[in-house]
């Protein structure tokens, strides 16, 4: 029986393995409430478009904050606060394409990284379609709860910085945008 086992263990097909390999893949890459990449996989495809770049085309990255998102945890729960999140993903997947990834960096804290070759030139029209797409009342958990995100824009040329460089200015960028996005939660 032992030499069955043994002989079953390195007999496992390819496509077992493969599948396998893929789920381990996807857990370590994604994050498990919203199904958006996370930051590990946004490191890796920053560096790899660095990598792949022939061009100096800029690389770009847009932050991403949940107005208010502490207010609806505090007077609806985290359930509707998790709802929330999964709502604004999925809002995101649909409106990003091509060379944009989406990303749950933490909390209520998403990005999206352009690696698109015309990164530069629409970083910050593509954060103003966004915003437009997630703003709105959604009923949530059986509550109504105006959405409205912060978004800060910032690019550079593959050869220059780090991504958490990237992710700094787009980060003050981002918070220079929230005064006047101040969304409520009825």
């Amino acid at each position: 029986m032992l030499a069955e086992l043994a002989l079953g263990a390195t007999t496992l097909s390819s496509s077992g393995l493969g599948l396998w390999a893929h789920r381990l893949w996807h857990r370590l890459h994604t994050d498990p409430l919203t199904g958006l990449a996370n930051r590990a996989r946004m490191h890796r495809a920053f560096h790899r478009a660095r990598r792949l770049r022939r061009s100096n085309s800029p690389l770009g990255v847009l932050l991403i904050d949940v107005d208010r998102f502490k207010h609806v945890n505090d007077t609806h729960g985290h359930r509707t606060g998790d709802q929330v999140l999964t709502t604004i993903a999925t809002e995101l997947q649909a409106a990003t394409g091509p060379g944009e990834l989406p990303v749950r960096l933490h909390g209520d804290e998403l990005a999206v990284l352009l690696t698109r070759p015309d990164a530069g030139d629409v970083a910050e029209k593509r954060a103003a379609e966004i915003r437009r797409t997630v703003r709105g009342t959604r009923v949530i958990d059986g509550h109504p709860i105006e959405l409205s995100l912060s978004v800060g824009a910032a690019t550079t040329t593959p050869g220059d910085g780090a991504l958490s460089d990237l992710l700094a200015l787009a980060d003050q960028r981002m918070y220079h945008t929230k005064p006047s996005r101040k969304a409520v939660t009825r």
